[in-house]
């Protein structure tokens, strides 16, 4: 996965990732810029990314 921000949704204090279509992903990365230059806080990973969508199309 290439650098670039991401949408995680918090439900009862656990992070779950918000799966976005192309279109949805670069109307975020657009948005994103708005708020430029992101704090990254390096220190705090919350995990492994990894693409679900590219997933469900390989088990389909």
């Amino acid at each position: 996965m290439k650098d670039q921000a991401v949408l995680f949704y918090a439900m009862k204090g656990v992070l779950y990732p918000v799966a976005l279509s192309e279109e949805q992903s670069t109307m975020l990365q657009m948005l994103v810029k708005v708020f430029e230059p992101l704090q990254v806080v390096q220190s705090h990973p919350q995990g492994e990314a990894v693409n679900l969508i590219n997933q469900v199309k390989k088990h389909a």
